[in-house]
Order: C-alpha cells, then structure tokens, then sequence
C-alpha cells in the first residue's frame, strides 16, 4: 500500500471527526474508536473506506465480539453507522457497508462476589499495614486506605461517591454520612455501622495529628500523602496491587456470552447488597418489602436498578429452601400446602 491511500484514510476519518465536532457531538470515544478500525483495515490492506464492504465490517464485528463486552461493541457500531451515513451524504461510498452488521445480544454479566473470609483478609491487610514501621506520612496514606476500603465495604459505597467525600459529610456524633449529587443526581444521608465509625474516627484524629490546622484548608476526607484528595485510579490501583499481594486478584474474563467480572472495588458494592439480602433471610425478614430501604441506601432511582446487584448464590438458596420448609412443611402436615384437600 502507498503513501497516499495511507494518508487518503487517514484524513478521511479525521475529516469525518471534524464533521462529527461541528454537528455537536459529544461521543469522546469516537476517535478511538476510528483509530482502532483504521488498524484493522491497514492489516488487511484496505486502501480506501469505499474498499469495505458488509462482509468485511462482518469480520470486524466479529473480532471486536471476542474481545470487547456487548455494551462496548455497540458503542463501536454506533460510530460506524454514523461514519457511513457521512461517508453517503459526501458521495464517498455507494453503498451502506454497515447494513449487514448483526444485532447484538446483551452480554450476561457475573461480578465477583467477595467471600467473608476475602473481606477479612483485606482488612487484616490494611490494618497490618499501618502497623508496620515506616514515615507519618506513608502512615496517613496507609490509615486512609484502610478507612476508605473499610467504608466502601461497609456501605456499598460506588468508587466516585468515596472520592468525592469531604470531612464535614461525616457526622461522627450522630454516625451518618451525607452523600451530596451522585449518580442520577440523588442526595442521600446513610447510617454507619459503629465499627465503621470507629475506624473513620482513628483516620482523623491521625490526620488531625500529622497535618494540623492546614487541614481545614482541605475539605477532602480521603488524602494522599501530599495531603490532596484522592482520585479513582489511586484507589483502584492500590486495591488492585493489594490483591494481588494477597493472591486474591482475579482478571476479568468472557465465556460464551457470559462475562465474569474482575475482582475490583465496584464488587465491593455488590457483595454488600448480596450480604444484605442473606442477612434479611437469616432473619426472616419479608425481603421484597425491604428492597426498597435497601434500594434507597445504594442511591438507586428505581428498585429495579438494585435488582441488577442481587445474585443468587448457594448461600441464598440455602436460606431460601430453610424458610421455604419452614414455611411450607407444616401446612402440609395439616392438610396442604394450599388448604384442605378436596
């Protein structure tokens, strides 16, 4: 292949980017998008975008299927169809090449689920962490990870909504923390366990001790050890190596249709939401008139956003055979389950 049919491709797709920004678009991921698809049209040699047709587009498809989740390879699909739609209005191609591209099913997406014995050995990690010798400095930043960790596990926080905490939506008197505008612009205070409270007490007071007054100029409750408000990727990142040290890291992977989820912090929220329903049936307690509690506490709109984090695991079909027999068995002892026999 030329120089110039390489450059004839590569300034049609930037030229197609800079359509896209004038008709306002806000699709970020767009260009790279492009940029992937260009990759692969120059490892088969393609020339120019009239070159393609549905069979080729078929093929890509198809590779992005094996390594992209359905969500992701719509958003793909949706360039496309938007490139070719202006590649036909500036005559550049005669045909519509993405006509033939097959619709897509949902992928069935499994998150891990932290066992009792995982969430306790992460937090004899952390707190075996902030044990051992090392600088104040590195103390504070070893403290905030274990509050921050404890926190999200406690409470089924979402990563964002951690990051963007500051100390004075923490009342440790009445031991409720205030969730400003998160997700679906929802405002929300919760109740904390008091061991939750206790940890977040022990957080500040050493940071209190080690930062002084300058804290006040701070308002983020989550610090690094330059004394800024953490982000995201640290805490990802930090809980990522944490497992690993720990031998409990799990990568994400496909099967069929079927994704399992990595073992990352946004597991944490629904291994709190499982733990909640299997502590409600160990109670007893009537869990669909619970949901939407349960609901409210996440931070959800709807009920049905809370039934995407409940999973049935063995731990729940137990209880629910348990109380099942409790419920059902004695009836048929007296006549049936649904009245008296006719």
């Amino acid at each position: 292949m030329n120089g110039s049919a390489q450059d004839e491709l590569g300034v049609t797709l930037a030229r197609f980017v800079d359509w896209a920004r004038r008709q306002g678009w806000r699709y970020q991921a767009a260009p790279v998008h492009l940029r992937h698809l260009e990759r692969f049209l120059r490892r088969r040699a393609v020339q120019r975008l009239a070159d393609v047709d549905a069979a080729l587009l078929g093929e890509y498809q198809r590779c992005l299927s094996l390594q992209r989740s359905a969500a992701t390879v719509r958003g793909y699909l949706s360039t496309l169809r938007a490139l070719w739609r202006y590649l036909l209005k500036e005559e550049l191609v005669a045909q519509d090449a993405t006509q033939g591209l097959v619709p897509l099913r949902s992928d069935y997406f499994e998150p891990h689920l932290y066992s009792t014995h995982q969430l306790r050995c992460v937090q004899r990690a952390t707190r075996a962490a902030i044990a051992q010798p090392c600088g104040p400095w590195q103390r504070l930043s070893r403290w905030t990870y274990h509050a921050a960790f404890g926190l999200m596990r406690d409470c089924g926080l979402r990563v964002s909504e951690a990051c963007r905490l500051n100390v004075d939506d923490y009342d440790p008197n009445a031991r409720t923390l205030h969730i400003e505008r998160t997700k679906f612009f929802k405002t929300r205070r919760i109740p904390l366990p008091r061991s939750t409270c206790n940890v977040l007490d022990q957080y500040l007071q050493h940071r209190q001790r080690l930062l002084g007054d300058s804290v006040q100029a701070l308002d983020a409750l989550f610090v690094s050890m330059r004394g800024r408000r953490l982000g995201r990727g640290a805490f990802e990142s930090r809980f990522k190596q944490l497992l690993s040290e720990l031998g409990l890291y799990r990568p994400r992977r496909r099967q069929g249709r079927t994704v399992f989820g990595s073992t990352n912090l946004h597991a944490l929220r629904h291994s709190y939401a499982v733990r909640t329903l299997e502590r409600w049936q160990r109670q007893g307690r009537e869990v669909e008139r619970l949901l939407p509690l349960l609901s409210g506490y996440l931070g959800h709109v709807k009920v049905s956003y809370t039934k995407h984090y409940l999973h049935l695991t063995p731990t729940l079909r137990q209880l629910a055979s348990e109380r099942f027999a409790q419920l059902v068995l004695p009836r048929l002892d007296h006549g049936g389950a649904f009245g008296d026999d006719e």
